[in-house]
C-alpha cells in the first residue's frame, strides 16, 4: 500500500512539474508599429494593439522590448517614456520629450503558457554557425519544410540545440521574431562565435485544427459498353494512384452527368465501401448501365500528406458560401496545386462540414466547395465555411 500511495504522489508530482515546466517556456510575437509619431507623440499600448491583433498578442506579456522602426533600442535614445512596459505597452508624449520629439517606435512581447503552446510547430535547426552565424530563416524554413509551418506565426521559440533558452545565452542576436525567424551573426560575439539554435513557431490556433475526413474528386475508371460499369476501390487505386484512399469512409455515385445513381433506376451488384461500386448491365431492365462516377470520403490520415493552409474567401450573406478551387488558384497563386487529391471543408468556428446539417451543391477536390443558401432545409442559411486542399506529394517538394 505505502509503494502504491508512493508512486501516486510521484505521479502528482510529475505532473505538477510539468505544467509548471509549460508555465516557464516563453516565446516571442512578431514587431508591432500601429501608429506613426503623431503631434502628441507615439503610441504603441498593449489595449490598443490587443483590440486590432488579439489573437497574436497575449493578455498578460512577460516582457517587452522596444526599439525605433529603424532597428535602434528604446534605452539608446534620448526619449523619455510616459509608459514602458509590458503590462500596458509603451507610451511616448512629445511634450515630456527634453530634446526634440518622440521616435517612431515598434515593440514585440514575450508571452507564455497556453499561448505559446496551443499550436506549435516542432522544432527546426537549419543552420549551423559554422560560417556567418546561424540562420533560420522564417521563408527559408517555409521551403524546406512545407505544410509545417503556418504562414503567418504569430510566435517564436529559440534554444540551443542543448536545451538552453536563447535569452540565457549570451550572444547578441541580429533578428529574433515570428515574422523574419531568428538570426545570430558570427562578426557581433566579438571573439566568438554564435551558439547552434534551434527554432519553434506558435501558429494561429486554427492551423491545428484538424477535420476527421476528407473528399476526393469525382473518379470514373470505368464505362459500361461490357459487362456494365464497375469502380472498385482495388481498381481505382491502380488507376489513380495517390489519390484514393484504401479504407474509405463512405462512397457516394453519379451518373457522368450528375445524377444521384438512387435516381438513376438502375440496380447495383455493389455499393459500399468494402468493394466499391458495379452495375451489371445483364441486371437492368434496359440491360445497360448509365456511366457513373464516384467520390469517396476518407480519414483524416489520407490528407496530412502535402496540406494547404485554411482559405474563407466567402460569406455566406447573399446566394451561399462559395469556396472553390478555381477562386482560390487566382486569388493565391502558387499555393494551392493544379489538381488537388482532397478537399477538407468545416465551419471558421471548427465544425466539420459533414456535421453541420447544410445541403453542398458541390464538395469534392476538383471543384472545391460550394453551399447554397436556398437550397437549405427549413428556410436556414447556409454556415460560414473554409477549405483547405491536399496535393500530390511533388507540390510540396518543389
Amino acid at each position: 500500500m505505502l509503494v502504491l500511495q508512493s508512486f501516486a504522489v510521484w505521479c502528482l508530482l510529475a505532473s505538477d512539474l510539468q505544467l509548471f515546466a509549460t508555465a516557464l517556456e516563453t516565446c516571442t510575437t512578431a514587431w508591432f508599429d500601429e501608429g506613426d509619431v503623431s503631434s502628441a507623440g507615439d503610441s504603441e499600448l498593449l489595449s490598443d494593439l490587443r483590440r486590432k491583433h488579439r489573437t497574436r498578442i497575449c493578455s498578460n506579456p512577460v516582457d517587452m522590448e522596444a526599439q525605433t522602426v529603424s532597428g535602434v533600442k528604446s534605452q539608446y535614445t534620448r526619449n523619455t517614456f510616459h509608459t514602458h512596459r509590458a503590462s500596458e505597452g509603451l507610451l511616448c508624449l512629445n511634450s515630456e520629450q527634453k530634446l526634440g520629439q518622440c521616435e517612431d517606435y515598434k515593440v514585440k512581447f514575450t508571452c507564455s503558457g497556453q499561448f505559446c503552446s496551443e499550436c506549435r510547430t516542432r522544432w527546426f535547426d537549419h543552420d549551423d554557425p559554422t560560417r556567418n552565424g546561424d540562420y533560420e530563416v522564417l521563408s527559408d524554413l517555409q521551403k524546406i519544410y512545407p505544410g509545417e509551418i503556418c504562414q503567418q506565426p504569430i510566435a517564436i521559440e529559440v534554444q540551443t540545440v542543448s536545451g538552453e533558452p536563447a535569452s540565457n545565452t549570451s550572444d547578441t542576436f541580429l533578428n529574433y521574431d515570428a515574422t523574419y525567424g531568428f538570426a545570430c551573426a558570427n562578426a557581433d560575439q566579438g571573439s566568438r562565435s554564435c551558439e547552434d539554435y534551434k527554432v519553434r513557431f506558435t501558429c494561429p490556433k486554427e492551423f491545428c485544427q484538424v477535420s476527421d475526413q476528407c473528399r476526393t474528386r469525382w473518379l470514373n475508371g470505368d464505362n459500361p459498353s461490357e459487362e456494365g460499369d464497375v469502380e472498385s476501390i482495388l481498381q481505382l487505386l491502380k488507376t489513380f494512384p495517390g489519390q484514393v484512399c484504401r479504407n474509405p469512409i463512405s462512397i457516394e455515385a453519379q451518373t457522368a452527368s450528375g445524377i444521384s445513381a438512387k435516381h438513376t433506376g438502375d440496380t447495383f451488384l455493389s455499393y459500399d465501401v468494402s468493394f466499391g461500386f458495379a452495375c451489371i448491365n445483364g441486371k437492368q431492365k434496359s440491360k445497360q448501365c448509365e456511366d457513373y462516377q464516384v467520390i469517396l470520403t476518407c480519414p483524416s490520415d489520407f490528407c496530412q500528406g502535402c496540406r494547404t493552409r485554411w482559405f474563407d474567401l466567402d460569406d455566406p450573406t447573399r446566394r451561399g458560401d462559395y469556396e472553390t478551387l478555381l477562386r482560390v488558384q487566382t486569388l493565391y497563386p502558387g499555393q494551392v496545386c493544379s489538381q488537388p487529391v482532397a478537399i477538407e471543408a468545416m465551419t471558421v468556428s471548427g465544425v466539420p462540414a459533414h456535421r453541420t446539417g447544410d445541403v453542398f451543391q458541390v464538395y469534392d477536390a476538383a471543384r472545391g466547395f460550394s453551399c447554397v443558401n436556398a437550397e437549405q432545409p427549413g428556410g436556414n442559411r447556409c454556415q460560414d465555411y473554409k477549405v483547405r486542399f491536399t496535393c500530390p506529394l511533388a507540390f510540396c517538394s518543389v
